[in-house]
């Protein structure tokens, strides 16, 4: 019920169904997932050491609000972790798993698919890639930047200004060549260019971003 718990409440504030700086209840959680008290204190407990709930003191519980300097450092932390992960991948990949990732790629820009399965698409292509790296430790990290990058792409989607990926079959085409100075150079390109889209959309919508509650 704990890992039921951990999984419903955490979808939800990743798919900005609970948006940052919402109020967290776990009396109305658990009436809201038809479960006790306990699992869900249990799972903000969790996320709330994961980041993605604060406590603040005489106010209340959380979902984290926005923070635009921690959004921009999320993607200079790419710039650093994600070439290298995919040179690695590139170097360590077999021909099914570099297929695996044309598919994963295709999958992540479907026109038929809603935006919000596309999201967590685009993060299960980038972890993937990360995964293929053969570091355990640098997966995690890939994992958690992408959890915080889906937060900010489904809030985008609910202003009305839905992500679309554009680099993901060059990274992929990139990473099958296994040519290092490729790779590199069209993962950065691809990250920049999220970065400055990305900070551009919230910042003109800064009101939703939770600050108040900061």
């Amino acid at each position: 019920m704990a890992d039921r718990a951990y999984a419903r409440l955490k979808r939800d504030i990743i798919e900005a169904r609970l948006r940052p700086g919402t109020v967290l209840s776990d009396s109305a959680l658990a009436e809201q997932y038809e479960m006790s008290r306990t699992p869900v204190r249990e799972a903000i407990n969790n996320l709330r050491r994961e980041g993605l709930v604060v406590v603040l003191p005489k106010r209340g519980t959380f979902v984290k609000p926005l923070d635009f300097g921690e959004i921009h450092d999320l993607y200079t932390l790419r710039t650093l972790v994600e070439p290298e992960a995919a040179v690695l991948a590139s170097q360590r990949s077999t021909e099914g798993e570099l297929t695996e990732l044309e598919e994963l790629s295709a999958l992540s820009t479907d026109p038929d698919v809603e935006k919000l399965v596309l999201n967590e698409r685009n993060s299960r292509l980038h972890v993937r890639i990360a995964e293929l790296s053969g570091i355990s430790l640098l997966a995690t990290t890939v994992r958690a930047i992408h959890e915080e990058i889906e937060r900010c792409l489904n809030l985008r989607r609910e202003l009305g200004r839905p992500y679309k990926a554009v680099n993901h079959g060059r990274l992929v085409d990139a990473i099958m060549t296994r040519d290092e100075v490729v790779i590199r150079s069209t993962a950065l390109s691809g990250i920049e260019r999220a970065r400055d889209h990305m900070m551009s959309v919230l910042t003109r919508h800064s009101g939703v971003a939770g600050e108040g509650d900061s």
